[in-house]
């Protein structure tokens, strides 16, 4: 789901730092500081960059159709759209420990002709991150989403995620990654594992086996990079109909590959198409009460601007 970006940004910030162009001295300093700290990164033996730590993008899809039209509607097909950015930093960095914050704004747009949706989302992050050793590194963080919108129709949906996770450096080609992450959604509250791994098999290819983006890659040179990799995605809001609140939850899995090329030092370009599965919408009134209905497959396409430090 789009909510744990929340714990893969803390694993990416073990390694490094997010910097926007507005402030690219800062970050100059911040990096300098980084890499004189203990802090482990392990980049040189690759040409695959690192994990984007921000990002700007927009995806589309359309003619999605559920199963079971919802709420009594004759005819419900939609398109989809969204738009998602989030960005961070740490604000101090010690030789074994720093501090980090992050922020996420998605905006998601459901359109169904006579009838439209925009949900607006907004998070922040923070994040205490330690290098215990050459092996292990650990961090904890929390993450805090709230529905930003203001129409009538809508009520205030809201989550946080709690975590803690380490990482373990098995050798320079290889990292697993282990913990616990507990998510705080209305009246639910579910506490999930946390594991994985990264493996860079030789200068060009890797495997990255870690939520969100679990995905095969290919790096031909340092500016270029191939993708072939899966997204979980959710997006849920609440809305007042005939004086009645219904709580709506849209999930899909994205299958796709995507092509990056590397514009500047930190700005990558991204192209992404793909096919979605396994996509559901569900509508809950109260306990007694939930429709849940599957969703047509259907292609995306994905533009974006990426982040990455090196």
């Amino acid at each position: 789901m789009r909510r744990l970006y929340a714990t893969q940004i803390c694993f990416s910030f073990f390694l490094s730092i997010i910097v926007n162009t507005k402030a690219y001295a800062f970050g100059e300093i911040l990096i300098d500081k980084l890499l004189r700290s203990d802090f482990i990164y392990d980049r040189g033996i690759t040409n695959l960059p690192f994990i984007p730590l921000g990002y700007l993008a927009a995806t589309h899809q359309s003619a999605l159709e559920p199963e079971q039209c919802p709420l009594s509607q004759p005819q419900c097909e939609f398109q989809y759209q969204s738009i998602t950015q989030g960005a961070g930093m740490p604000v101090w960095v010690g030789q074994k420990q720093m501090l980090i914050l992050g922020e996420t704004l998605d905006v998601d747009v459901f359109d169904a002709g006579n009838d439209s949706t925009t949900i607006n989302t907004g998070g922040l992050l923070a994040a205490w991150v330690s290098q215990h050793s050459v092996r292990w590194q650990s961090g904890a963080f929390i993450y805090h989403y709230q529905n930003l919108d203001s129409d009538a129709r809508s009520d205030n949906t809201r989550g946080t995620f709690v975590g803690m996770v380490g990482r373990y450096r098995h050798g320079a080609h290889f990292h697993s990654y282990w913990g616990a992450v507990q998510v705080n959604s209305g009246d639910e509250s579910l506490l999930y594992p946390y594991a994985g791994f990264d493996w860079y098999i030789n200068k060009h290819w890797g495997i990255t086996a870690v939520l969100p983006w679990p995905s095969v890659n290919y790096a031909p040179s340092e500016s270029q990079l191939f993708r072939i990799g899966a997204l979980v995605s959710e997006t849920t809001w609440t809305e007042q109909q005939d004086n009645n609140f219904y709580t709506q939850d849209f999930s899909q899995l994205s299958l796709g590959i995507s092509f990056e090329q590397k514009f500047s030092r930190l700005i990558w370009g991204e192209l992404s198409a793909g096919y979605t599965g396994l996509g559901k919408l569900q509508i809950e009134a109260d306990a007694d009460s939930k429709l849940t209905t599957d969703i047509s497959n259907e292609p995306f396409v994905k533009l974006a601007l990426n982040l990455r430090p090196f």
